[in-house]
């Protein structure tokens, strides 16, 4: 039972011990802070708190966009990746600008104008509209939950090796105190503060990953030599599918996450609902290229530091003193000059700020807000809605906190568990909701419910049973899954759950003869 009760992780992280990077660190949390509780000052409605009141321009949409998408997964996360698997985690990161541009045209319109001829706030509040249901509003709600608890835990996990980074703290405590101090500027701030953060630590984090591509670069001795130091430990490392599984494995596993991280992206609720803050609709259109390229370019510190220090560790110039998941911080501490090294880390450290507070915001709205409404029982005071919006904040936290203390998955794997539970749950039902009028909200629960089951016996049973010693009950689950386990179950929901969406739409039209049952206004909105 003690041991249970022990945190998983090691405390193998170097310390920074330089005032320089000591310095960028604390001065951007006090920024961070300060634009907290700016926004705290100007948050008077729920509105206000969850969509800023519809108040931001193409820039900073845009910039907001990818660095939620972005934020610690890409730093601690993408390293990971690329130094376990080689060119495999090449498939995310070359994939994901793509999906920027599919969401842009599938979606950005769309959202936009429902957040005008409807009064939406939460993605469930656009579920209900479209299918006027509350069941696939609660399910929506509950969906967002659940989503946001494992993207969260993907945060405070990079969080803890920044904190320990920056300030030299233990990793417990760097996850315990980071924990609380996201909570308060969440609780103070909302989405206001959190849109604001994002375009500073974008602006921040484009600069860094530049400089870190030149400096992983030279540490690795360029492309050809990081190149034959790979492929001479290990040719599939370099080779077009990385290492994941063998070689018809890796090459569905490449396929599978270019399918995810490309369809997936218009599914992740906190990037499409940053569409309902753009100020109007002109400010749209240059909006996917800039986040598109913007991911691209901070890709560059996955992708730079991962394959050099792979490299390198391979070649026997340097020595495997750390673990996979403190690739990205290690490489920035040891091998860039403290200027660029303060730079990223303090990026970071906003970046996970401001994207967990994105999670953060539409979690609790699915508490406070979605769910009830759907069991009939909505709050009826706009403040009192405030306020329990930011109390549900505290709760999924803690739960967040208690995932990361005991979890043993890669960052990295963790955050495509995340991603791959929203895409699976909402790709049908916003994406071809939205752009088909013979959808049905019989075929959004079904799907819905297929999305998050498949998700959650392939994905979190085997994780919780990794944790508690059930490696009886892992091995009967996996027995029932039907590709070899290096392929992302996540992708395979995906396709199952729009699958399902498809045949049960078409199935209850079939039933109650009915082609379309649309709302006229929604109607009109697919038409566009």
């Amino acid at each position: 039972m003690i041991e249970f009760l022990l945190p998983l992780q090691e405390e193998g992280i170097p310390v920074a011990d330089d005032p320089v990077i000591l310095a960028f660190g604390a001065v951007y949390l006090l920024i961070v802070i300060l634009i907290g509780v700016w926004g705290y000052l100007q948050t008077e409605s729920t509105s206000d708190f969850l969509i800023t009141g519809k108040s931001i321009g193409t820039w900073v949409l845009a910039m907001t966009a990818f660095s939620v998408i972005q934020s610690g997964f890409g730093f601690v996360g993408g390293p990971e990746l690329v130094y376990s698997f080689g060119t495999t985690a090449l498939w995310i990161f070359f994939t994901a600008p793509l999906g920027f541009l599919i969401t842009w045209v599938l979606l950005a319109k769309r959202m936009r104008i429902l957040a005008d001829i409807r009064h939406v706030l939460t993605l469930a509040d656009a579920t209900y509209v479209r299918y006027e249901s509350d069941a696939v509003r609660g399910l929506t709600g509950v969906a967002v939950a659940l989503g946001v608890v494992a993207y969260l835990a993907v945060n405070l996990a990079a969080l803890q090796f920044v904190m320990r980074a920056i300030f030299g703290i233990p990793l417990i405590w760097g996850l315990l105190g980071g924990a609380l101090i996201l909570l308060l500027y969440s609780m103070l701030g909302g989405m206001i503060a959190g849109v604001w953060t994002d375009f500073l630590q974008a602006i921040t984090m484009i600069i860094g990953a530049v400089f870190v591509l030149v400096y992983a670069l030279s540490f690795g001795g360029g492309m050809a030599g990081i190149s034959q130091n790979l492929a001479t430990a290990d040719p599939a490392l370099v080779s077009p599918f990385g290492t994941l599984g063998g070689a018809t494995t890796a090459v569905l596993v490449g396929i599978s996450w270019w399918f995810l991280f490309s369809i997936g992206a218009a599914g992740q609720p906190h990037l499409i609902t940053k569409f309902y803050m753009s100020r109007n609709m002109t400010i749209l259109k240059w909006g996917a290229p800039i986040a598109a390229i913007s991911y691209a370019i901070s890709s560059m510190i996955a992708f730079g530091a991962g394959l050099s220090m792979r490299a390198q560790v391979e070649a026997g110039v340097i020595g495997e003193t750390f673990s996979a998941s403190e690739v990205g911080p290690v490489f920035v501490l040891e091998y860039t000059p403290s200027i660029v090294a303060g730079l990223v880390l303090a990026a970071l450290l906003a970046a996970i700020m401001s994207t967990s507070d994105s999670f953060l915001n539409i979690g609790a709205a699915a508490i406070s807000r979605d769910i009830p409404r759907a069991l009939g029982r909505p709050i009826t005071s706009d403040r009192l809605e405030l306020r329990v919006t930011q109390g549900a904040l505290a709760g999924l936290t803690v739960l967040a906190t208690v995932v990361v203390y005991y979890s043993t998955a890669l960052v990295g794997i963790l955050g495509a568990i995340s991603w791959g539970f929203f895409a699976a749950a909402f790709v049908p039902v916003v994406v071809l909701g939205l752009n088909w009028k013979g959808a049905t909200w019989h075929g959004a629960v079904a799907a819905l419910v297929v999305g998050m089951a498949f998700n959650v016996v392939y994905n979190l049973i085997p994780e919780a049973g990794e944790v508690a010693g059930a490696d009886g009950l892992v091995a009967v689950v996996m027995a029932t899954y039907p590709y070899p386990a290096e392929v992302p179950a996540e992708a395979i929901s995906l396709l199952v759950a729009m699958a399902v969406f498809v045949f049960v739409s078409l199935l209850a039209q079939a039933v109650t003869g009915r082609s379309d049952t649309t709302p006229a206004d929604i109607r009109a909105l697919i038409e566009r």
